[in-house]
């Protein structure tokens, strides 16, 4: 998703119509009073009130009670039957825009025939109202028109075009991104602090759950905190869980004189490790092979990416008191071309895919090197343990390797892929003690 996201939803909307949910009162309050109030949130309505309700699709929420009017735009990510009568429909990402009544609405949409098919259905008194297509069209794009509005419609176009699996760059960002989170110990339902996403730039993190008024739109210019890399970066999200602090952020990758190629850069300064992680395609048998197993096949760039790494392994001594199972910063993810995300994962340090380039287990037929699920039988880390050993400082780099890091992450890959930079913290720890590990740096 890029600029052009507002005409993504509005052909979106055409196909699944805009839904307007309408509240008043004691409703409201109390739906406010929630656990997540209007930003998440499920209701039970009657199944002809749903007849045209298709789902995943944008909503617009119009809540009033006696002090203040308020809207809203989310997704409705999820309708079942629940009883005889009634469905459950599920809310999401809802988050505040303007205008913030259904009379400001009303003011906005002014071309005949979408003003008076636009009163006409909220005066129905129906506590969902599904709009036409092209009414449902003229009514995101007028919306998009106002600039606070950018960033929570934004939010709801990416969540609406989710990908499913694995195709190339965008797909690798979001992976990386949900394992950030997991290496944090949060889920991809925990929320965000805050999340700022940079104009005309895609970035996974605009799929992030984002608590209430928290996400922003900005020109690239003018987010704070990238002044050091300027346009590279395309979001950052802060999420926290007790003390501890997570931020990630995500850039787009170009050309350098030193290339280096790193998909997730995982640092961790509470336990002054990290952990860096490149991924690579598994492709599927051949349907004229004797095997069964999905297959990595090295290309002509393999050897030049692990020649670039071994410069950059350089490990100091660690101090008295600091303990590795394993220091090594490089890992490789290997992953099924076109699987879905949640699929199984083959994750090894590279200097174990070193000496399985010798194995001759990992030969093929023809004496090329071949590396899959079954010829490792089992000899990889699987997602679970791999984040538990990283979030423990149990695998990284030493602190003082940690410190000498600035040169890798300005070195970066050749080819048009992304990196997130995931930055785990204590909450409270001042500038210097993050500026010190290269918190700027790392949103490469």
């Amino acid at each position: 998703m890029d600029e052009n996201w507002s005409i993504i939803l509005e052909q979106t909307v055409r196909k699944g119509r805009l839904a307007i949910l309408q509240f008043d009162g004691e409703e409201w309050s109390r739906l406010r009073e929630s656990h997540r109030g209007p930003n998440q949130f499920t209701i039970a309505r009657s199944h002809e009130h749903l007849d045209k309700l298709q789902t995943p699709t944008a909503c617009i929420v119009l809540g009033k009670d006696s002090f203040e009017t308020e809207a809203r735009f989310g997704v409705v990510s999820s309708r079942a039957p629940v009883s005889t009568l009634e469905s459950r429909v599920k809310i999401r990402r809802a988050q505040r825009i303007q205008p913030s009544s259904k009379a400001d609405l009303f003011r906005i949409v002014t071309e005949r025939p979408h003003a008076k098919e636009l009163q006409n259905r909220l005066a129905s008194g129906m506590s969902i109202v599904v709009l036409p297509p092209k009414l449902s069209a003229h009514m995101v794009g007028r919306l998009a028109e106002i600039e606070t509005n950018r960033g929570p419609m934004r939010l709801v176009t990416a969540s609406l075009s989710s990908p499913k699996r694995f195709h190339g760059a965008a797909e690798m960002q979001q992976d990386a991104v949900q394992t950030a989170l997991r290496a944090f110990g949060l889920s991809a339902d925990d929320q965000a602090v805050s999340v700022d996403l940079v104009e005309r730039q895609e970035t996974a993190l605009a799929r992030v759950d984002v608590r209430e008024d928290a996400v922003i739109e900005h020109d690239a210019r003018s987010v704070p905190g990238y002044d050091l890399i300027g346009s590279d970066v395309t979001g950052r999200a802060v999420f926290e869980k007790g003390f501890e602090r997570l931020e990630i952020y995500t850039a787009n990758r170009r050309r350098l004189e030193s290339v280096f190629g790193v998909d997730l850069i995982y640092l961790n300064i509470t336990c002054r490790n990290v952990v860096m992680v490149q991924y690579k395609m598994l492709e599927p048998p051949r349907q004229n092979g004797s095997g069964t197993d999905w297959i990595y096949r090295p290309d002509d760039s393999l050897e030049s990416e692990i020649e670039r790494m071994r410069k950059f392994r350089k490990e100091h001594s660690p101090s008295p008191y600091e303990y590795r199972l394993n220091p090594q910063v490089f890992y490789l993810k290997f992953i099924k071309r076109d699987g879905a995300l949640r699929n199984a994962a083959i994750t090894i340090p590279i200097d174990h895919f070193e000496r399985l380039r010798e194995d001759p287990a990992c030969r093929g037929p023809r004496g090329g090197f071949r590396i899959g699920f079954e010829r490792l039988a089992g000899r990889y880390l699987r997602q679970g343990a791999f984040l538990d050993l990283i979030r423990s400082g149990y695998i990284g780099a030493h602190a003082e390797t940690t410190t000498h890091l600035k040169a890798l992450v300005e070195a970066v890959v050749r080819q048009d892929r992304a990196a997130v930079a995931a930055i785990q913290s204590r909450r409270g720890d001042d500038v210097a003690d993050v500026d010190a590990f290269g918190h700027d740096e790392f949103a490469i």
